[in-house]
C-alpha cells in the first residue's frame, strides 16, 4: 500500500507539468480528460478506461493521443492489466517525442509489477533526466525512491540505499522516504537502526495510525524473531521488562489512534498486563 501511495504521490507531482501541454486540444476533448483524471483520483479504474477510450477515438489532436493513451494506460495498471499498459504508456511516450515523464513512470510501474526490474529502471532513470531538467525537485526524489525499491527487490542493498539517500537530501521533509528505510533495515533484522528512521519520520510529521500500526508489527516482529515464537503466551513469559514496555508503547498509541485487531488486542492482553 505505501509503495502505491509512493507512485500516486509522484504522479500528484509530475500531474502539474502535464496541463501546460495541452494546447491543440478542443474543449470538450479536454473536459473529458480532466474527468477521466478525476475517476482516476477517486481509483474509479474502469470509469476512466472507458473516458480515456472515448478521447482516443473522438479525439483527434496529438495531444489527444498523448493523454488519451497515458490515462488509459494509468487505468489499465489500476485494473492489473500491465501488459496493456505498457502498450498504451509507449504510445504515449511516442506522441509526446519520448519527453513526457508520467508515461515513463506509468510504464516503468507496468514493467515492476510483471517482473521486469530491468526495463524498470531504465524507465526510472529517463523520468530522473527529464524532473532534472524541469527542475522539479520532490518528483525527482519521488523518483529515486522509486528506483531504491526496485533496486532493495533485486538484492541491490548498496544501490538501494544510494537511491534512497538522494531522495532523502533532495526532498528530506517527505516522511515516507524515512518509512522506506525503516522498511529496508527490518528486512534485514536490523531494527534498531529501523527504529531511528521510524521516529524521523514521526519527527517530520507522520503521526497517524498508518504510522502507529508500522510501529507495532515492527516491534512485535523483532520479539517474534529473537525468540523464534509467535505464540503470545510463551512471549509473554519470554520477553523482558523492556521489551513489553516497548512493544505495549506502540500498541497503545495505535489503539488510541483507532486500531481495530482482535488478533493484536489479544497480543495486547497477553503481554501488556
Amino acid at each position: 500500500m505505501r509503495k502505491q501511495l509512493l507512485i500516486l504521490s509522484a504522479m500528484l507531482f509530475m500531474g502539474a507539468t502535464v496541463n501546460a501541454q495541452l494546447f491543440t486540444m478542443s474543449n470538450k476533448c479536454f473536459d473529458r480528460v480532466k474527468n477521466g483524471r478525476k475517476q482516476l483520483d477517486s481509483l474509479k479504474y474502469e470509469e476512466a478506461l472507458a473516458i480515456f477510450n472515448e478521447v482516443i477515438s473522438k479525439c483527434n489532436s496529438k495531444d489527444a493521443k498523448l493523454e488519451g493513451n497515458l490515462g488509459k494506460a494509468r487505468a489499465l495498471n489500476g485494473l492489473h492489466k500491465y501488459d496493456e499498459a505498457i502498450t498504451c504508456a509507449t504510445t504515449a511516450i511516442s506522441a509526446s517525442k519520448n519527453s513526457n515523464v508520467m508515461a515513463y513512470y506509468t510504464r516503468s510501474y507496468a514493467y515492476q509489477k510483471i517482473n521486469r526490474p530491468d526495463d524498470a529502471r531504465k524507465d526510472l532513470q529517463r523520468v530522473t533526466e527529464l524532473t532534472t531538467k524541469n527542475q522539479n525537485v520532490k518528483a525527482r526524489a519521488t523518483m529515486f525512491a522509486a528506483m531504491a525499491d526496485i533496486d532493495f527487490q533485486e538484492g541491490m542493498k548498496d544501490s538501494a540505499i544510494s537511491n534512497l539517500t538522494k531522495a532523502i537530501e533532495l526532498d528530506p521533509s517527505n516522511p515516507s522516504f524515512y518509512i522506506q528505510r525503516g522498511d529496508m533495515y527490518i528486512k534485514e533484522g536490523n531494527y534498531a537502526d529501523a527504529f531511528v528512521s521510524y521516529d524521523k519520520a514521526v519527527a517530520k510529521g507522520k503521526t497517524d495510525l498508518d504510522m502507529y500500526q508500522i510501529r507495532t508489527n515492527a516491534r512485535i516482529k523483532q520479539v517474534q524473531q529473537k525468540y523464534g515464537t509467535d505464540n503470545a503466551n510463551t512471549l509473554a513469559q519470554k520477553m523482558t521488562a523492556e521489551e513489553k514496555t516497548m512493544v505495549c508503547a506502540e500498541l497503545k498509541k495505535a489503539n488510541e489512534l483507532g486500531m481495530r485487531n482482535m488478533q493484536l488486542d489479544l497480543f495486547s492482553t497477553m503481554i501488556c498486563k
